[in-house]
């Protein structure tokens, strides 16, 4: 399903529009040249996401790929370690001791072979000369005083938020910084052409953004069964001690866990509208940046949200 079908997909927002790259005619100039070698014209906004969506899916598919030889691998070494140990574990078998670590040693260098396979071919995906390009065309939009919105984790090869990318935007000197000049920055109010301004940030947003930074909720579910284990503690102890009074607590428990899963459920359907409202200014967003307005850059919160649909409609794995 597409994000245009899910509305609870995030639209694919771009790190920085066409529109941006073809304002400043030198920037226009060198992002041409660039997209030459590859053959993508970076200018195009639906080439740019075809290719994207296209490294993401590339880059999943590769994870499941790349599963079944660290499985093997690791299924070799077992083996290898197995028939290395062989004759101490069953003491018949030291007569074959010479072809046991034949073997361990066959199953060795064939779980590396599988691992280093495993390796060269992600590798290689990250390695596309497209999206070397992109990262190249997004360091010369900040060099040209552009601010991107976001870079997408896997575009550079970082595996969390708070990982070092593994392929890091290329440095480009600022335009200007020879010279000693301050490069240019953001415009205070969004660049665009006819009636197109940056939409304002809804409340609702706004709060979604502040329970994401601080993890609230997610508790309810456990919380409701520790009630009923307390319950059912409090009951077992009643009935092996003979104290009445120790079945109160689950008479006191069940309540007390259904209205903790109601809350729970409140929050739940709560945080799925707010969420619903952050994947609406998302496609506020793209539609501004779709007629050339200039975009800020999102929020750590909003950004992870582009990072969990990519526009996809597909969860990252």
């Amino acid at each position: 399903m597409s994000a245009s079908q899910d509305p609870s997909a995030a639209p694919q927002l771009l790190p920085v529009s066409g529109a941006e790259l073809r304002r400043d005619p030198a920037l226009h100039e060198a992002v041409r040249r660039v997209g030459q070698r590859v053959g993508v014209d970076f200018t195009d906004d639906e080439r740019v996401r075809e290719e994207l969506k296209r490294g993401r899916e590339a880059l999943a598919g590769m994870g499941s790929a790349t599963a079944g030889p660290g499985c093997l691998a690791f299924l070799l070494v077992i083996v290898a370690a197995g028939l290395a140990v062989a004759d101490k574990i069953s003491p018949p078998l030291a007569v074959h001791r010479t072809a046991l670590l034949a073997g361990a040693g066959a199953c060795a260098v064939l779980a590396v072979v599988a691992l280093v396979w495993a390796v060269v071919r992600w590798q290689r995906a990250r390695k596309d000369p497209v999206f070397a390009a992109y990262r190249e065309v997004l360091a010369l939009a900040q060099a040209h005083g552009l601010t991107l919105t976001h870079v997408p984790d896997w575009l550079v090869g970082k595996t969390d938020a708070s990982s070092k990318p593994a392929y890091p935007l290329p440095e480009v000197a600022p335009v200007g910084g020879a010279r000693g000049a301050t490069p240019p920055g953001a415009p205070d109010t969004p660049r665009g052409s006819g009636d197109a301004r940056l939409p304002r940030k809804p409340a609702e947003v706004a709060e979604w953004e502040r329970e994401q930074a601080a993890g609230a909720g997610g508790w309810h579910l456990e919380g409701g069964f520790l009630l009923l284990a307390a319950g059912g503690g409090g009951a077992f102890w009643a009935y092996t001690s003979d104290t009445p009074a120790g079945y109160a607590a689950p008479a006191l428990a069940v309540p007390a866990a259904v209205a903790v899963w109601v809350a729970g459920a409140r929050r739940s359907s709560r945080s799925a509208r707010l969420r619903e409202a952050a994947v609406a200014y998302i496609a506020q967003l793209k539609a501004a940046q779709d007629q050339g307005v200039a975009l800020p850059e999102l929020s750590p919160q909003l950004a992870r949200l582009l990072e969990e649909d990519d526009g996809t409609g597909t969860p990252a794995s």
